[in-house]
């Protein structure tokens, strides 16, 4: 496989983690309607989804100018598969659905200021 492909491993991990968590944030902000607090955490959420967006569109930006696109391939009760197209190489990646919510969940932590894992400790 290609050095350069290698290198971006840990920075397409996070594009998928990141594109995730935005989907978790904009479903849980849709929630908090009932809640008495409702628009403070309306707010807040607004908030951290354009944070999280424009972290997660510097990181597309900088995989395209790479050569690198992601793509939701398929998904099954256990599994999801991502296909990875890189200046002519491509690969499919599976990842555990269970492993992906818990680096929602890791993400999730870091927004909140809480103890956190990173993807260094993953190794």
């Amino acid at each position: 496989m290609h050095k350069e492909f290698m290198g971006l491993s840990d920075d397409i991990h996070r594009y998928i983690v990141l594109e995730l968590f935005l989907k978790t944030l904009e479903r849980d902000r849709d929630h908090v309607s009932h809640l008495k607090m409702r628009d403070v955490l309306e707010e807040w959420y607004n908030s951290k989804i354009n944070d999280t967006f424009q972290e997660f569109k510097k990181l597309r930006d900088f995989l395209y100018k790479k050569g690198c696109k992601i793509e939701k391939h398929k998904s099954d009760e256990m599994m999801t598969y991502y296909f990875i197209l890189f200046r002519g190489y491509d690969e499919t990646r599976s990842y555990s659905n269970i492993a992906l919510r818990n680096w929602v969940a890791e993400e999730m932590k870091r927004l909140l200021g809480m103890k956190y894992l990173t993807l260094a400790d993953r190794k």
